[in-house]
């Protein structure tokens, strides 16, 4: 192939040199006399084959982006001069070479591109464009910082390079093959007409940046992301990039060119980008209760700085910050709607949902659109902590992992509303929990002690879970009664007691109580227990108590067992107690003395009484004893379906409480404790 204007082996312009500037071909060589011998011919078109070759090949080495293009490049290599054997098929060694070849190392970024984007979060310049040339399209991305400093980007232009020159090839291979700069078989690409496409491309997409027509006015800072090297036509258009818009700054190259689309390119922009340091402080809006001895503690807002102001990252590094957050109140589930069945727990989630809302400085109500870098949302332990790990990985960049490392979602609806309406939803006061008398009645007889043995597991577990919650409250103060099967007495029979308890006293004195409780183990041969003698101890346990005392003390009495009480005479199949208590009567006397009832039964199934009249009767009776001792309360918990960290919650949460919680998590624990007012036994 030759040229009249360029060199013949690699297309470069000819610019009267001996050599060519961009292969080193020999374009003119010494004057001699006489006219040219058929020798003379031929040794220079050898020349310039194996120049061309040599050319060519080297551009294919770059161009190769899959194995499964080797044969279609080789196909677009000039012949190569003779006793240097062409490339074979795909699959074969080759000359060509292999995908993947490591390009230079790179470079840090030039301290001017650091002093630009510094200077981009306090505003001067206004923008930055970014150009990049990249193998499959040019493409613009503009960067800009917002009110607080944080830079942001947006994709301006794109254009394919088929579109941009249409000498270039449609395929992918033979495209980046040109642009490596082979000439091969195809219709060449003009070098100058390629550098007037580009230059037409620049004024007409940033025209102000490079003296289009547009304004005619240069504005902004230009960056060019550079490449990898040895992609002629690439270079080219970077020359011309730094001719025509005056560029501030140049970035390292990366090992080898992206694919070039826009949003590659914007996240080559953002890991530049990640590099600027902040310019305000990354906080985290929390919700902080007050100081106050009262009834109700006052709720503020809390700023817990993650990341100070001035951070900068380096290329790559991250910074982490670990925060212990706190929830609210436990949330109670709303009652069911009318007609909705009897007997649901009206008990707490043990987990209340926080929003953690992040912003580069401070919340304030006044502004229409805060700062806000994002919206995580989880679930935090009701009264209870959980720990986070904060990852910044760039300005505004915070990721949020909890404590199994799991990345938090962000929560939903637009995040400036959702925020001003979080806020709006903090409460303003939090109701202390009053001091807590909790009775715990547990029956100990059963058909074997693996039986028994969980409902003390269970009953010790509840009291230390509510020896933590009730601290905010004043204190904690535990009675444990203990109730056995329920015997009929008569004259043959020797009385026994069917009652052990302790008073109401602290807490571990009642561990221990119900550890020392005696069992007793015996096939299950009666189909209620002396529970109703229970209920009885208890309300005299509530009896005698000031009205002043009733409003300022909680009580509450917890029955875990598996069998319901006993009417006070037989009715039919439907047992009787011995004694003749009436154990509807000691609900209501316990109701009317402030004692809130809770049941933890066990599955019980009535016998199968089929054509016995009072069999119906008797399988009634025992379904909805246990509804009808919590119908008030709504406290009924299922054994393997509630905890009891959950029904330490419903027994030490706010009764009246009818909100939705804090969607704020906690600084600190929402109730901090104060001196216990409540009398001890």
């Amino acid at each position: 192939m030759t040229s009249s204007n360029g060199c013949p082996a690699c297309l470069h312009p000819d610019q009267g040199e001996r050599h060519c500037r961009s292969c080193g071909f020999l374009l003119g060589g010494d004057p001699v006399l006489g006219a040219p011998t058929e020798e003379d011919h031929r040794a220079a078109a050898a020349e310039l084959a194996a120049a061309a070759y040599a050319w060519d090949l080297d551009a294919a080495r770059r161009a190769l982006g899959d194995p499964a293009e080797r044969a279609e490049i080789a196909g677009l290599l000039r012949p190569a001069p003779a006793g240097i054997p062409h490339p074979g098929p795909a699959g074969t060694p080759s000359p060509v070479g292999t995908p993947g070849t490591p390009g230079p190392s790179v470079a840090s970024d030039p301290p001017a591109l650091a002093e630009l984007l510094r200077g981009l979060t306090a505003g001067e310049p206004a923008e930055v464009l970014f150009v990049e040339f990249g193998t499959q399209r040019a493409a613009v991305v503009r960067a800009f910082a917002d009110a607080s400093g944080l830079p942001r980007t947006r994709p301006h232009a794109e254009t394919p390079w088929t579109e941009l020159v249409p000498g270039l090839g449609p395929g992918d291979a033979t495209r980046r093959f040109q642009l490596a700069g082979g000439v091969g078989t195809v219709e060449p690409v003009d070098r100058l007409d390629f550098d007037r496409a580009v230059r037409g491309w620049l004024h007409a997409v940033v025209p102000g940046a490079c003296g289009g027509t547009g304004t005619g006015v240069r504005t902004g800072a230009v960056v060019l992301l550079r490449g990898g090297t040895g992609w002629t036509l690439l270079d080219r258009a970077a020359a011309v990039l730094r001719e025509a818009c005056a560029t501030g700054a140049e970035s390292a190259p990366d090992p080898a060119p992206g694919p070039g689309t826009a949003s590659t390119v914007t996240a080559r922009v953002r890991r530049l980008l990640r590099g600027v340091p902040l310019r305000e402080p990354h906080t985290l809006l929390l919700a902080r209760a007050g100081a106050g001895a009262g009834d109700h503690v006052p709720v503020e807002l809390h700023h817990r700085v993650l990341f100070e102001a001035g951070l900068r990252l380096a290329p790559g590094e991250t910074r982490t910050a670990s925060v212990t957050v706190y929830g609210g109140p436990p949330v109670l589930r709303r009652p069911p709607e009318a007609g909705a069945p009897a007997g649901g727990s009206a008990a707490p989630s043990e987990t209340v949902p926080v929003v953690l809302p992040l912003l580069a400085g401070h919340y304030r109500p006044e502004d229409r659109h805060p700062a806000l870098l994002g919206l995580p949302r989880t679930e935090v332990p009701a009264l209870g902590s959980a720990h986070l790990t904060f990852v910044l990985r760039g300005p505004g960049e915070i990721e949020v992992r909890a404590d199994g490392g799991d990345t938090l979602a962000e929560a939903p609806a637009e995040r400036g509303q959702s925020l001003h309406a979080m806020v709006h939803h903090v409460p303003r006061f939090l109701p202390r929990p009053r001091p807590l008398e909790l009775i715990c009645a547990v029956e100990m007889s059963g058909a074997d002690r693996s039986e028994v043995a969980e409902r003390v597991g269970f009953t010790s577990d509840l009291i230390r879970a509510a020896e933590r919650h009730s601290g905010a409250g004043g204190g904690l103060q535990v009675a444990v009664i203990g109730y056995y099967h329920h015997a009929p007495r008569n004259e043959h029979q020797q009385d026994r007691d069917l009652i052990t308890y302790v008073r109401p006293g602290p807490p571990d004195r009642a561990q221990r109580q119900l550890r020392e409780l005696p069992q007793e183990i015996r096939p299950r041969d009666t189909l209620t227990s002396s529970l109703e003698d229970a209920l009885r101890t208890a309300a005299k346990m509530a009896a005698g108590q000031r009205a002043d005392r009733v409003d300022r003390v909680d009580r509450v009495l917890l029955v875990v067992g598996s069998r319901p009480p006993a009417l006070p005479a037989q009715d039919g199949l439907v047992p009787g107690c011995p004694r003749a208590v009436d154990w509807r009567e000691q609900l209501e006397t316990l109701r009317h003395r402030g004692v809130r009832v809770g049941v933890r039964a066990e599955p019980f199934a009535a016998p199968a009484t089929s054509g016995v009249p009072s069999g119906d009767r008797l399988r009634r009776y025992l379904a909805r004893t246990w509804q009808d001792l919590t119908s008030t309360d709504r406290l009924l918990f299922r054994p393997g379906t509630d905890s009891a960290e959950r029904a330490a919650l419903a027994f030490t949460a706010e009764r009246e409480h009818d909100t939705d919680g804090c969607p704020l998590a906690f600084a600190a624990p929402p109730l901090p404790p104060r001196p216990s007012d409540l009398p001890r036994s």
